[in-house]
């Protein structure tokens, strides 16, 4: 992404803005409480004041998404060509080894991750993690004891998503594999059909064609079992949070150490900090397919040119 680190700068600062005015919501929510109970409450202020951040939070998204899949298309495109003048100054021999098979994943289902990531993963990080930070600083600013027994949630998903994240990058690479094999399957049943026809060979045929099928599925199968796994863990202790949340802030609230706003805050703030774990959960599934494209992409772009033999041009 070097190339382009203008677009994604602006697209970092769009994103930043928006989730700053989302970060703000659950504040106005809980000073409109704590003023009811002081019969101080202004509704016109707090409407003015709701209704401002919510159209910033709209104008900052909108003109976000727009830059993002501006950006992912553009490198899907230079990233194409790249491969294609690459794979132009080779000779038929290369071709021959790398198979045409690869070529037609490299260029279409290996851009398309990456192009995704650059779609997807790049504003969902970086919002992700600034919304994890500004949250949890958010949360011990109201209460420390409350904010530091809620965020020890934080480690336990990480260190999940660490464990299923290395297993699942390894066999993103083996499915993108699994295809090349699927699609050179269907070139040869496709190219040899007359062959296939005359030999009356289709039975073989078509037990190849199962075979790297069932392979392909069966990678994806494994793949699909790792993150089913990361939300019932991640829905465990979500509950757990919140019912940390509301047995000792209730106890705080009564105790007159804890407005009934900063607690409601609180409430705002754990779903607020646990989305955007989620969503690096499923983030990572891009992330891992589009490094496991962009490795097989880069033994294209990197392999050496063949010296010009001949004598003419």
């Amino acid at each position: 992404l070097k190339p382009y680190r203008g677009l994604v700068g602006i697209l970092i600062v769009l994103t930043i803005s928006g989730n700053a005015l989302n970060l703000a919501l659950p504040k106005i929510i809980s000073g409109a409480l704590d003023s009811f109970q002081k019969n101080t409450f202004q509704i016109t202020h707090t409407i003015w004041v709701f209704a401002s951040v919510i159209v910033g939070v709209f104008i900052f998204s909108y003109v976000q998404s727009l830059t993002q899949t501006y950006v992912a298309e553009k490198v899907a495109r230079d990233l194409r060509k790249r491969l294609i003048a690459k794979i132009s100054l080779q000779d038929y021999g290369y071709i021959q080894k790398i198979t045409a098979a690869k070529l037609l994943t490299h260029l279409t289902s290996d851009v398309d991750g990456i192009k995704n990531f650059v779609s997807q993963a790049v504003a969902s990080i970086v919002s992700s993690l600034f919304l994890i930070i500004g949250a949890s600083v958010l949360l011990l600013t109201i209460n420390v004891r409350l904010g530091l027994a809620v965020l020890m949630v934080v480690p336990i998903i990480g260190v999940t998503f660490f464990m299923v994240l290395s297993r699942v990058r390894v066999l993103f690479k083996k499915s993108q594999e699994a295809l090349d094999w699927l699609n050179k399957v269907i070139n040869e049943s496709i190219l040899g059909a007359a062959l296939i026809r005359l030999t009356n060979s289709q039975t073989q045929q078509y037990g190849v064609f199962l075979a790297a099928n069932t392979e392909a599925r069966g990678i994806g199968l494994r793949i699909l079992s790792l993150f089913a796994l990361l939300i019932p863990v991640i829905s465990l202790v979500t509950n757990l949070a919140m019912l940390t949340i509301v047995v000792l802030g209730g106890h705080f609230v009564m105790g007159g150490v804890l407005t009934l706003g900063e607690l409601t805050a609180f409430a705002s703030y754990l779903a607020i900090l646990i989305f955007p774990i989620l969503i690096i959960g499923f983030m990572s599934n891009v992330i891992a397919q589009a490094s496991a494209s962009f490795q097989r992409i880069s033994v294209i772009l990197d392999a050496p040119e063949k010296p010009l033999a001949g004598t003419r041009t």
